[in-house]
């Protein structure tokens, strides 16, 4: 009799990191590349950056830190999802500092994942694959 042999998943994913703080970027890339499950990890200093990043490239993940200059992240993130392709997009919040009003303005906008400053690489693990499904 044969086994059967259960097919597990290996796609690979392409993320989007958006954070002013370019040592946070490069920890999470380095978090992210450690893995085998992504393709293609992309850094971008602000919302600016990470919409024409946006425009060029498509991504199965944008993780993005709530304070930023000029435009906040979930400034950022209310932008997207006003827009049909970028809305289905998935987001990982990423703060040091929340507030009772900025975790409500999360909920308000989708957002079902946070991940607090400081965090180590098992953690961020575990909300990125709690999100893509892995």
């Amino acid at each position: 009799m044969k086994s059967k042999t259960k097919m597990v998943s290996k796609a690979k994913y392409n993320v989007l990191v958006v954070d002013d703080e370019e040592k946070i970027c490069k920890i999470i890339k380095i978090f992210l590349d450690m893995s085998s499950r992504f393709s293609n990890v992309v850094l971008a200093k602000d919302a600016l950056e990470a919409m024409m990043k946006l425009n060029n490239q498509d991504f199965d993940l944008i993780i993005v830190d709530k304070s930023m200059p000029n435009r906040t992240g979930l400034d950022f993130i209310s932008n997207l999802k006003k827009s049909f392709k970028l809305g289905k997009i998935k987001v990982l919040l990423i703060s040091g500092c929340l507030t009772k009003e900025d975790a409500l303005v999360a909920m308000k906008l989708g957002i079902k994942d946070i991940l607090i400053k400081p965090f180590n690489r098992q953690r961020l693990m575990e909300k990125v694959g709690a999100i893509l499904k892995f």
